[in-house]
This record gives structure tokens, sequence and C-alpha cells, in this order.
């Protein structure tokens, strides 16, 4: 997994052991990113997630967790490519609140054909997840 911080777009990179699923299934390659650094806010602690609605093979969609409903919102589609065993994703950072101007820290974790999002240990009873089970991967970005 990698990341890569642009002007206008953070941009999410993974490769996978075996070639990746179609963009059809359930719960496929999904991206959760806990852009505000704080673990007590959003979906334990992940305010942002990629690929729950995928709308074909070229256009995914970022949604936002919404506490009060309880529910993934979708804030934007944005797009995204796949071959064989890799993916990327490209974010506008606006819509992640992620100032171009100061610097910034987030997480983000990648999980595969997880069964329901009931809490994080879902993802990893079934799918896989990278990096494995509560770790997250973090990004520090000092301008």
């Amino acid at each position: 997994s990698k990341v890569a911080v642009g002007k206008k777009n953070i941009g999410f990179y993974a490769e996978t052991a075996e070639a990746l699923t179609p963009h059809t299934g359930n719960n496929w390659m999904l991206l959760l990113i806990d852009a505000d650094n704080d673990s007590s806010t959003g979906w334990y602690g992940y305010d942002y997630l990629v690929n729950k609605s995928v709308k074909d093979d070229r256009t995914t969609t970022l949604m936002r967790y919404d506490a009060a409903s309880g529910e993934w919102t979708q804030v934007a589609e944005i797009p995204y490519r796949y071959a064989g065993n890799r993916l990327e994703v490209s974010v506008p950072r606006t819509l992640l609140g992620l100032d171009a101007k100061h610097a910034f820290v987030f997480d983000f974790k990648w999980t595969d054909n997880c069964g329901e999002l009931v809490d994080p240990i879902s993802m990893c009873t079934d799918g896989d997840t990278a990096p494995n089970r509560r770790f997250n991967y973090r990004c520090i970005w000092k301008k």
C-alpha cells in the first residue's frame, strides 16, 4: 500500500498477492480513512469510506460516516482504476478536509471482501485487511 500527496488530491495505491476479484463483489477493496486523526469520531475512528458503492469500472464513491444516523452517506463520485493485482484511487483533498496550506496526519486501512461492517473485528474475521487486524497505515504530511 502506498499514498501520494498532491496539491489537490490524495492518491491511494494497493497491490495484492493475487489478482483482484471483480469490482462488483460485496465490500470489494474498501478503503477506510480517519481524516481528522481522532479515533473518537466517525465509525470506530474512520470518517470516510471508499468503494462501498462502486458505480462502474472507472468510478466509485467516497462516503462519510454520519454519527447521528449511524449510516455512510455519499459525498462524491471519484475516479479509480484497477488491473491484475493493482488498484489506484484519487480523492480530492478538500473532500477529506486536508488543507493544502498546513501539515496533516491521517490513518487509513484497506479491507477486502469482508462480510458486513459491524465493527472493526468483522473486517478481520471475513476477507482480508491491510495492515492486519486493528492496525492502520499512517500518513504524516509536513509541508
